[in-house]
């Protein structure tokens, strides 16, 4: 990662737009990742990086999966990513850990200003991707069947629609 995206990233304008989401940055030099959240059904992890003018929020999902609902889960990220217009989820099975990519593509002059509206925005939106996320796999977790329909509910708010 670049100095100036360092700079822009750690800044505290853009921390404290973290911090107003209830994510807390990670102070642990030995974790790989930047902030997390703790929630009652899963912990959330960001990782920021940068490649070649774009910069990757990585929010992993430290959620137990049952191996039998395996499945599903990987039904639900189907759907999930239909739906999702700005990033994508990924399952990692050698970690056994869901992801949510989120990818900015960005000049080299990126202003803080500029990106702390963003962020403000994409945090609100991952917030919600995820609570609709973790809900549904929880409710797949306790035996519930999947159905179109209620996917389609499930994720409708993050289409834009009401």
């Amino acid at each position: 990662m670049t100095d100036h995206l360092k700079n822009i990233i750690f800044s505290p304008q853009i921390s404290s737009v973290f911090l107003k989401s209830n994510w807390i940055i990670n102070i642990d030099p030995k974790k790989k990742y930047h902030y997390y959240f703790v929630d009652d059904i899963a912990d959330y992890y960001l990782y920021i990086y940068n490649v070649k003018d774009k910069i990757f929020l990585q929010f992993i999902l430290d959620l137990e999966i049952p191996k039998c609902k395996l499945n599903e889960l990987l039904i639900l990220i189907n759907f999930a990513n239909q739906n999702s217009k700005t990033g994508y989820f990924v399952f990692d099975y050698k970690k056994r850990k869901t992801r949510f990519d989120l990818i900015i593509s960005y000049s080299s002059i990126i202003e803080e200003r500029c990106f702390n509206d963003y962020l403000k925005f994409k945090l609100d939106f991952t917030s919600s991707l995820f609570h609709n996320f973790v809900s549904g796999f929880h409710n797949l977790i306790y035996g519930e069947k999947i159905d179109i329909a209620s996917l389609e509910l499930l994720f409708l708010d993050n289409e834009g629609c009401a």
